[in-house]
């Protein structure tokens, strides 16, 4: 599968303490109206939730902060008229010990994190639920 499209806008948002990372992505998304996209993310998290695929599942991991924002990428999506924030994450703690897996819902912004999404031009991503897998995939 090859999908191509020209770099639409570049939208660039600092997101704000206490709030949740995943939400705060899907939220950006939905109000720019962002339907296929890269997204990265930088900052800090009180609280990081990721999932580790396994067996058809998300085996969750939650640790407390302080943590870094090493890395968080991804891409937005859709499906059945929903905006699918599809994300990976990994985060530092003052150790200096990584630690990551895909994005879950939890993660708490402290004290922020920017947020860059990169449009495709006129580019609808679809997932569609794949049964063998039981996840969303992108579409053919």
């Amino acid at each position: 599968m090859v999908i191509e499209a020209k770099t639409g806008r570049i939208i660039i948002e600092r997101l704000t303490k206490g709030k949740d990372l995943l939400e705060e992505i899907k939220r950006v998304a939905e109000s720019t109206r962002v339907n296929g996209g890269f997204l990265a993310v930088i900052g800090a998290l009180s609280k990081v939730v990721f999932g580790f695929y396994e067996e058809k599942r998300y085996k969750k991991v939650e640790m407390d902060g302080p943590l870094e924002i090493l890395s968080c990428i991804g891409n937005i999506s859709e499906s059945e008229g929903e905006k699918i924030i599809h994300a990976h994450i990994t985060v530092s703690n003052n150790k200096g010990e990584a630690y990551g897996g895909h994005l879950l819902p939890g993660c708490i912004i402290d004290p922020t994190a920017e947020l860059i999404i990169i449009e495709g031009e006129n580019l609808t991503l679809k997932r569609k639920l794949d049964e063998e897998t039981g996840l969303k995939l992108l579409e053919t």
